[in-house]
């Protein structure tokens, strides 16, 4: 037996429905006025992305450095520093290919720039590939430069070391440390960090090692 229904039953039910689907339109509503996502540009310039970079390499953060220098050159593509920079990272992350082609754009937007050709030159050295075409290279930069500074003089020594040119290798660790010495009487250690014209006499310890022989004992006044 069917049950019977009560006069209510449907006029109940009905506005039950209705009031279902006027919730649904109001959530719906509410969802388009929600606010929407907006990615904001970028409100740091290329020099402060660089310099943002140098402060994260600074503290040896050099996934983050890499970012910086990566979103300084999207701001500027012509800025080589920059390149400089993340090459100095891949560098450090032996990441050797990398660091040769970020020196490689450095160098063709500042031909002769003796930071890169010196980095460029480390590639060399501390990947062991290269050296050969490296060393020309440097020596070429170093002649044509307007001056000779102590460390780039000191990476011309150890290339000409890892090539076998153990007199010529000597001349510019020789000349490295007299010029190193040279800045420090005149400016102060400012000029020629102790840590370089350590790393310099290193390297000419190095050489002595690889290379022993009277041409690289010490020179006597007479």
């Amino acid at each position: 037996m069917t049950p019977a229904r009560g006069p209510g039953r449907v006029p109940a039910v009905r506005a039950l429905l209705l009031a279902s689907l006027a919730l649904a339109l109001l959530s719906a509503a509410g969802c388009s006025r929600l606010p929407r996502i907006v990615v904001l540009e970028d409100p740091l310039s290329a020099g402060e992305h660089l310099d943002l970079g140098v402060a994260y390499e600074r503290k040896g953060e050099l996934d983050l450095a890499a970012r910086e220098y990566e979103r300084a050159l999207r701001k500027d593509a012509a800025l080589p520093r920059a390149r400089v920079n993340l090459g100095n990272v891949r560098l450090a992350q032996k990441r050797y290919g990398d660091a040769r082609g970020e020196y490689l754009r450095a160098l063709e937007m500042r031909p002769g720039d003796l930071d890169a050709e010196n980095n460029l030159a480390w590639v060399a050295i501390l990947s062991g590939e290269g050296i050969p075409g490296a060393l020309p290279r440097l020596e070429a930069a170093v002649a044509a430069a307007p001056s000779r500074p102590p460390p780039v003089l000191d990476t011309l020594g150890v290339l000409r070391m890892r090539a076998n040119r153990p007199e010529a290798a000597e001349a510019a660790f020789a000349e490295a440390e007299s010029a190193c010495a040279a800045l420090r009487s005149g400016g102060g250690d400012a000029a020629c960090p102790e840590a370089t014209l350590l790393e310099i006499r290193g390297h000419r310890r190095e050489l002595r090692d690889r290379f022993p022989g009277p041409a690289h004992a010490p020179s006597l006044v007479k």
